[in-house]
């Protein structure tokens, strides 16, 4: 089962953003998409989704997006966006509930409590939602879309985690725990589509990878080939080496290590 797009173009006022995108992500994969600020990763998850109008054909699980009625994809995929500001007084439980209320498992009153602890936040279900940090607010979101899809897999059928930039706003702890529960998702059957920045999460926990330039595709497959030195640092701007340390660089702090 896949999400597939094909030729997807998107203008915003007079200005296009994407420029003839194709995509590929496989349910049991997680699919990153990377590329510099302004490339159209963000807009691409928003058209992949339906957020935003394109130009060409999405299917998901071999079905039309357009075929699907609300309620069906509601159950089959979640959204974490960038950005969610709340205007009300929430809790962090009444937030969580949102997305149960949206998906198939609203009769389990467990599961919020069950999501906030896979994202470590045992004990904040009472506490109000705009007294939490950046980083809270953002794992309380992924607890929500965690409880939207409640599984990878529903009646046969991959689940989808639509994310955008899932890790931006955490510590390095945090970042591996977002990243090990989307791996995880995808490796019970689901499918995990993610806007990344971060190249070193992006090469740990990727199977397919997307870069985008300018709006455009500037290549998509596996992580070895598609994060080279050449393509990185024609896309980003400047020189970039994979897997080498330079000499005089004293301290370095990577992921992996902490992973290990």
């Amino acid at each position: 089962m896949t999400l597939h797009a094909d030729h997807l173009s998107l203008t915003i006022g007079k200005k296009q953003i994407l420029r003839d995108v194709s995509f590929t992500a496989r349910a049991g994969e997680v699919s990153a998409i990377v590329g510099p600020n302004g490339s159209g990763k963000s807009t691409l998850l928003k058209a992949l989704v339906a957020e935003l109008p394109s130009t060409g054909d999405i299917t998901l699980n071999g079905r039309a997006l357009q075929d699907y009625k609300p309620w069906e994809l509601a159950s089959l995929r979640a959204v974490l966006p960038q950005a969610t500001v709340l205007a009300f007084p929430f809790t962090v439980l009444e937030v969580v509930r949102l997305g149960l209320a949206a998906g198939p498992d609203a009769s389990n009153p467990e599961l919020p409590f069950e999501m906030l602890s896979r994202v470590d936040l045992d004990g904040y279900a009472g506490r109000y939602y705009q007294e939490l940090s950046g980083g809270e607010q953002q794992r309380v979101q992924l607890a929500r879309v965690l409880a939207q899809v409640g599984r990878p897999m529903r009646d046969g059928h991959p689940c989808w985690l639509f994310l955008d930039e899932p890790v931006s706003s955490l510590d390095i702890a945090h970042q591996l725990t977002v990243m090990e529960i989307a791996r995880q998702f995808a490796s019970d059957g689901g499918g995990v589509i993610a806007v990344m920045h971060d190249l070193n999460l992006t090469a740990m926990y990727a199977d397919h990878v997307h870069v985008m330039a300018e709006g455009q595709t500037a290549g998509a497959g596996s992580v070895a080939t598609v994060l080279t030195d050449a393509r990185l640092s024609q896309v980003y701007g400047c020189p970039l080496r994979t897997g080498v340390v330079p000499a005089d660089v004293g301290v370095f702090v990577l992921p992996q290590t902490a992973r290990a």
